[in-house]
């Protein structure tokens, strides 16, 4: 899209932007290329619109970036994200939700949000979990286990009145609040203890737990958790892609082959789960029944669409 010198309005002007960003990937965008290519005619300080155009731009989801160092001459970049969890979350819960995903272990989750989440400051008061300075006086117990867990640190505690050394692997929500889950020194499995039944915590260093890979913990993956009925949903793939499907949408109770094609029924308790998996799968999959499974796929993505005519 050419460059104009004459000034246009300001929905066309974000549009140039962002056309133009993309279409620029990965080298970027000069401060100077984008001034003119959005076309601010007179006005007085381009710099400071352009300023104003990115900041509402990244308000509503975008991921635009300077790339050069401080005190360097400006060059953009803009990163291909999913844009509903930063347009449907506040900047604190996303905060929360990467520190979520780091303590789960899901180390590139913090990609799907931006790296500039970790500049965020969390309110000193804020309800939500911190997990910065463990050994500060006020910190509770969810919030050093959520630091140990993140930072993979041996933690002990005194837990129904008995001293126990647990090498953290996750914290989760349950049915009586915030579990800790890890390897407790001297058990053979993995153990939960609920946060709040937990008394003198104390935090080693970072790196100091040990979790032997082979272990996992089953109730980490969403798909397993039973939030819905159980319906057993048909699905078709190619043969090649079968053992993403399967690795993404869990264990068929029943499998059809054919020519070149598979099809697969796969028993759902938690359908939000599926449906996020099966976007992430794309058009390597396809939903032949049940019916009221299909019309639920539909409708979120109609809203999805028209959420993104209205952006």
């Amino acid at each position: 899209m050419a460059g104009g010198r004459d000034q246009v309005g300001p929905l066309e002007r974000l549009i140039r932007i962002l056309v133009t960003l993309e279409e620029a990937e990965p080298r970027g965008l000069t401060t100077d290329d984008l001034i003119d290519i959005a076309g601010y005619g007179s006005t007085k300080d381009p710099h400071r619109q352009l300023n104003r155009d990115i900041g509402e731009l990244k308000k509503i989801g975008w991921d635009i970036r300077n790339a050069t160092e401080r005190g360097s001459a400006g060059r953009y970049r803009l990163y291909a994200r999913d844009t509903r969890l930063r347009v449907e979350l506040a900047p604190r819960h996303q905060v929360q939700l990467v520190r979520a995903a780091l303590a789960a272990g899901a180390t590139g989750f913090l990609d799907k949000l931006g790296d500039d989440l970790l500049d965020f400051d969390v309110d000193e008061n804020d309800p939500f979990v911190r997990t910065s300075e463990p050994h500060r006086a006020g910190h509770d117990a969810l919030d050093k286990a959520a630091y140990a867990t993140e930072n993979r640190c041996r933690i002990s505690f005194v837990y129904k009145q008995q001293p126990r050394v647990v090498h953290p692997l996750v914290i989760h929500p349950g049915a009586s609040g915030w579990y800790l889950v890890g390897c407790e020194d001297g058990a053979t499995s993995v153990k939960r203890f609920v946060t709040d039944r937990m008394t003198h915590v104390v935090v080693d260093q970072p790196n100091s737990a040990s979790v032997p890979e082979e272990i996992t913990y089953e109730e980490l993956n969403p798909i397993t958790w039973e939030v819905d009925p159980p319906t057993d949903v048909v699905i078709k793939t190619a043969s090649e892609h079968e053992p993403q499907v399967v690795m993404m949408l869990g264990t068929p109770i029943r499998r059809e082959a054919g020519d070149d094609a598979v099809t697969l029924t796969v028993p759902v308790t938690h359908r939000a789960a599926f449906r996020a998996r099966l976007y992430e799968l794309g058009q390597r999959v396809q939903v032949l029944g049940p019916e009221d499974v299909r019309a639920e796929i539909i409708t979120e993505l109609e809203r999805f669409v028209q959420r993104q005519r209205l952006w």
